[in-house]
């Protein structure tokens, strides 16, 4: 579902980009470079660690933060006001409760990846949301 809603985006984008509006054609970029960030982190647990092997005080940290950005998810898809939208505060949700699933079993990997694959897709909403809210105006 990540990847269709990024490419629905990033047409969406095009059309902005070609009537000049160039503010919202960029968040729906960012948007939908989130969302297939969000997309291929689990399958990151397929190809198995690469790099250094992510430290438990640090995901714990960062499952910290995730809580936090997930209690803006639902605000920030009714601020897009797209069908499709009211769905990803559920998606990263479920990559929340598969982190903390998999920290409680002390895979790091897992818990790492599912820990981004959440913060990706509230950060791809959080775009769609400023791409949705019109710019304020610039001081004189």
């Amino acid at each position: 579902m990540l990847i269709a809603v990024a490419r629905r985006n990033l047409d969406k984008a095009e059309e902005k980009a070609h009537a000049n509006d160039l503010f919202v054609a960029d968040r729906l970029v960012a948007a939908s470079d989130a969302f297939i960030h969000a997309a291929e982190h689990p399958l990151h647990l397929e190809e198995g660690p690469k790099g250094p092997r992510p430290d438990a005080e640090e995901i714990a940290s960062h499952l910290e933060r995730v809580y936090f950005r997930l209690q803006q998810a639902d605000f920030f898809a009714r601020t897009v006001g797209d069908d499709n939208a009211k769905q990803l505060p559920g998606m990263a949700r479920k990559f929340y409760e598969r982190s903390l699933q998999a920290y409680d079993k002390s895979d790091w990997l897992g818990a790492d990846e599912f820990a981004k694959s959440a913060d990706d897709t509230i950060r791809g909403l959080e775009n769609l949301a400023q791409a949705a809210t019109p710019p304020p105006s610039r001081p004189r």
